[in-house]
């Protein structure tokens, strides 16, 4: 985001109270094109439906469950219906939130926002994946939602010439059976594989980033 910042002056930041320190080296490079919105994420996707449609290039940023089913009626009208090209983050998806309970926990955002005619939903299994689809998605003129894990998942793309939104990525090879994924679940996936392989049982391991745009 920093990077991106520094290329493009039409790329805004809001966030929902999270990960301040975070964006330290964001807001050096540009001050006026971060905005804390605070517990408010209602208000802060409305902000940024409106800033889309300004011509204007938002990323909003919190915990999953509160970006998505928290505010589901804003991004249902405000995004996708007014097709305004605003990329939503969602951190910490899944269970990464588990030691915080199930307000924090996120099972539920894929299944409800793939209903959503107009907006992508991606999930990048590591930070190569993020990186390429978040450039593809602030160059698209509809809404993406991207959900993603806590921190810390592993590197699993070696080869970063076919990133990017719906690009299938072969991550490892076998000839018994294929596991299709997405997401940071892949990590674990391929380490059940590993543990296949010393039962004989070689699991070929494919990485699929869907875009499920409705027509």
């Amino acid at each position: 985001m920093t990077q991106l910042a520094k290329e493009r002056s039409d790329l805004c930041l809001l966030s929902g109270d999270i990960g301040n320190r975070m964006f330290d080296r964001y807001k050096e490079v540009a001050p006026t094109r971060f905005f804390n919105c605070g517990i408010a994420e209602a208000n802060m996707m409305s902000m940024a439906a409106g800033m889309g449609l300004a011509g204007l290039r938002p990323v909003v940023y919190t915990i999953t469950p509160f970006i998505t089913t928290r505010c589901l009626e804003q991004i249902r009208v405000g995004l996708a219906y007014h097709q305004s090209p605003v990329v939503i983050i969602g951190t910490g998806s899944g269970l990464s939130y588990a030691e915080l309970g199930p307000t924090h926990h996120s099972l539920e955002d894929l299944a409800i926002l793939r209903t959503l005619p107009g907006l992508n939903v991606v999930a990048p299994a590591d930070s190569a994946e993020l990186e390429a689809q978040l450039k593809e998605a602030l160059n698209e003129s509809h809404p993406t939602y991207m959900r993603i894990g806590k921190k810390g998942e592993p590197l699993l793309h070696k080869d970063v010439s076919n990133l990017g939104i719906g690009k299938a990525n072969l991550l490892r090879d076998g000839k018994d059976l294929m596991v299709i994924g997405i997401g940071p679940i892949i990590g674990e996936a391929l380490h059940a594989a590993e543990l296949l392989s010393q039962e004989g049982l070689f699991v070929c391991r494919s990485c699929y980033s869907w875009r499920c745009k409705a027509s």
